[in-house]
């Protein structure tokens, strides 16, 4: 295909202001279709600067103002002359008239047009963020020239008439769409040079972005927006903008990252296979099980959005049904992308290789060290050579090629980037510690825990120094003959008023980005990751609403969060209540209380036969349940008898059903009918 690739000297790092979009061939009149309207409309046109604009009366044409004794000084800014007015100050008091405010402030170094220009690209960005066109032929234009890469529209021979098709190109990448009549029937990624690793995923690359792209049965092409493709084209684009010709392909070092991982984690389901106790799992099973215990699961394309993530949990994680890439289960993943260094406080760039980890995956020579600290395998981590870009055009023209630190070979301003997806909600010391291994300063934080995880109320006071209380009314659907979780044919739906109490505030991050040198770094996240993804899974489960689980509608007015419940208010809810039992009171009280630090625990209590049932747990790294105390399980009030095949009901295998099942309330019914 005919594909306008940019051949001039590569320039890293390069940003539309700094080159102006190329005027492309349009196919119909659009308010971008040309280069002056274009240049208007976007910030980083060649005449978006506000110089251009024409003053207002006010400003005049000059920083200082001619006029008589008892003129006044000319202020760029009216809220500079309220400000005046709201101290008492007359401007005629201040005896500046021959000076202005504006004059003033550029000397500050800021003036008016330069708030202005910010303000302008914030309000474009935003409505860009919120608002995408629909599939069409300007609105795909649009897009490519506000992502700063070149149009060029063709004919479609023998298509038919209106057969178009656009080619979407930057400097490393190509997006080649087929259009007729506003519906897209084609889409295909190319790239420019040929990379075996990162030709292998074109395909599935393709196949999303055509998905984003067509109609799906039924929808009209008027409802049909380019929110999901903008999306991916961006990612696209920001590769691209990174890349450096020659010497760095983001793309290439994306796909360098798959092939190590990829290698370590069909590493992982072999030694799975080895386990006699898994010797009747399926191999795609082995997979999921490789992906929540061991090192991740690396996956490049997939879940409609076009890059590389490393999967390491996924809800229902051990029902039989679930696989890798089923999308009905949430996943958790860290999405590997490249991010510019510029300002971060991060001294390693990025590298471009497919050697992150040894051929044998596991290391054979233990040093004494690695043998007293080793929990489980020590993996062959391998340190790959820095890439260098050589000296660029600029340079060689001012013959400054063999001056130390001005020019010669040097390592790119590109890092790696991590992004949490979803966003992990963790403890301000255990975000701390990843900070830590990130070699990145860990932002302050002024929200608790529990306030990331549930937030407050709008318009409800909040000190975070105090406890809270947070209350949730449900419907618990119950598979009451199963305690592995196995789907029954019909769920006993039952009701449950889950109430959970914060006694001792800890504060908390939401982990959304981090840079990283290497994936041994992201690796030994995981643990900690897993534990506090199943954290909210389990709060999640019991009090928040979910699609697929049905709420107590009769008690919706209840479900709320607030903060600590007082004697008066009490008093209150005691005398506003009806005289009939309502539907809330028939509901089983749930009390359970959170604590965030050192560990994640959770205590629950319950009505029990003629009792009150108390449960101690505590989440371990990688997710794992560990009663700690209870009066249940060890005969107290009851005893667990009986079989389940031929081996006796041990604590263990409670723990295990909660992490099966991954819900407190159907875990609470199992033990009240099996016990009861």
């Amino acid at each position: 295909m005919s594909t306008p690739m940019r051949h001039g000297p590569s320039q890293q790092g390069r940003t539309p202001s700094q080159h102006p979009v190329a005027a492309p061939t349009p196919q119909a009149s659009t308010p971008f279709s040309n280069s002056q309207n274009a240049a208007v409309f976007s910030p980083h046109g060649p005449k978006s600067s506000p110089q251009q604009f024409k003053k207002s009366p006010a400003t005049g044409t000059s920083g200082t103002m001619i006029g008589t004794a008892s003129s006044t000084a000319n202020f760029d800014s009216p809220s500079a002359a309220a400000a005046y007015n709201t101290l008492g100050m007359a401007i005629n008091d201040l005896n500046l008239d021959n000076i202005s405010v504006g004059g003033l402030v550029a000397a500050a170094g800021r003036t008016d047009e330069e708030d202005r220009k910010k303000r302008m690209e914030a309000v474009i960005a935003a409505l860009w963020a919120q608002n995408s066109s629909r599939v069409s032929n300007q609105g795909l234009e649009r897009l490519a020239i506000h992502l700063n890469l070149e149009c060029l529209w063709e004919d479609m021979k023998g298509a038919g008439e209106n057969a178009k098709t656009l080619i979407i190109a930057g400097q490393t990448v190509a997006v080649e769409v087929g259009i007729t009549n506003h519906i897209v029937h084609q889409a295909a990624l190319a790239y420019t040079d040929s990379i075996p690793s990162v030709d292998k995923h074109v395909d599935k690359a393709s196949a999303i972005l055509l998905k984003d792209l067509s109609l799906a049965p039924g929808q009209s092409p008027l409802t049909k927006r380019l929110t999901q493709f903008r999306a991916n084209l961006e990612r696209l684009a920001n590769l691209d903008k990174l890349s450096v010709s020659p010497g760095l392909n983001c793309h290439e070092a994306i796909a360098g990252i798959w092939e190590s991982l990829e290698r370590l984690h069909r590493w992982d389901v072999q030694k799975l296979r080895e386990n006699p106790s898994l010797s009747d799992i399926s191999d795609e099973n082995l997979r999921v099980y490789a992906l929540c215990l061991r090192h991740g699961c690396p996956l490049m394309h997939t879940r409609g959005r076009i890059g590389l993530s490393l999967d390491y949990w996924k809800e229902r994680r051990k029902l039989k049904s679930t696989t890798v890439d089923s999308e009905d289960a949430q996943t958790w993943g860290i999405l590997i992308e490249c991010a510019a260094s510029n300002s971060m406080v991060y001294n390693s760039p990025i590298r471009v290789s497919d050697k992150w980890i040894g051929d044998r995956i596991e290391k054979s020579n233990l040093t004494d060290e690695e043998m007293i600290s080793a929990t489980g395998p020590v993996l062959d981590w391998v340190e790959p050579p820095n890439t260098l870009l050589p000296p660029s055009e600029e340079s060689k023209e001012h013959g400054l090629e063999g001056t130390v630190g001005l020019s010669g070979p040097k390592p790119p301003d590109v890092v790696f980037m991590a992004t949490f997806d979803p966003p992990v909600v963790v403890s301000h010391a255990v975000a701390l510690e990843i900070y830590k291994i990130s070699a990145t300063n860990a932002p302050l934080s002024n929200i608790t825990f529990d306030a990331l995880i549930f937030p407050i109320v709008n318009g409800s006071s909040y000190d975070p120094s105090e406890p809270r209380e947070v209350v949730f009314t449900q419907t618990v659907p119950t598979f009451i003959n199963n305690i592995h979780g196995e789907s029954q044919l019909e769920p006993v739906l039952k009701a449950h008023r889950n109430t959970l109490f914060i006694y001792k505030p800890v504060y908390g991050q939401v982990l959304s980005q981090i840079p990283f040198s290497h994936p041994k770094d992201l690796v030994m996240l995981l643990p900690v990751l897993r534990q506090y993804s199943f954290l909210s899974l389990l709060l999640a489960n019991s009090f928040k609403t979910k699609g697929d689980k049905p709420t107590a509608k009769e008690a919706d007015e209840d479900n709320d969060a607030r903060l600590s419940r007082t004697k008066h208010n009490e008093f209150d809810d005691f005398m506003a209540r009806p005289d009939a039992k309502s539907s809330v009171d028939k509901a089983l009280k749930v009390d359970i209380t959170l604590t965030a630090h050192p560990i994640p625990r959770i205590a629950l209590v319950f009505p029990f036969k003629a009792h009150t049932a108390h449960i101690n747990m505590e989440i371990q790294l990688g997710g794992r349940v560990h009663i700690i105390t209870d009066n249940i399980f060890n005969g107290d009030m009851g005893h667990i008898g009986g079989d389940i095949g031929n081996r006796k009901r041990m604590k263990s295998d409670w723990e295990h059903a909660l992490e099966t099942m991954e819900d407190l309330g159907a875990w609470i019914e199992v033990i009240k009918h099996t016990l009861e």
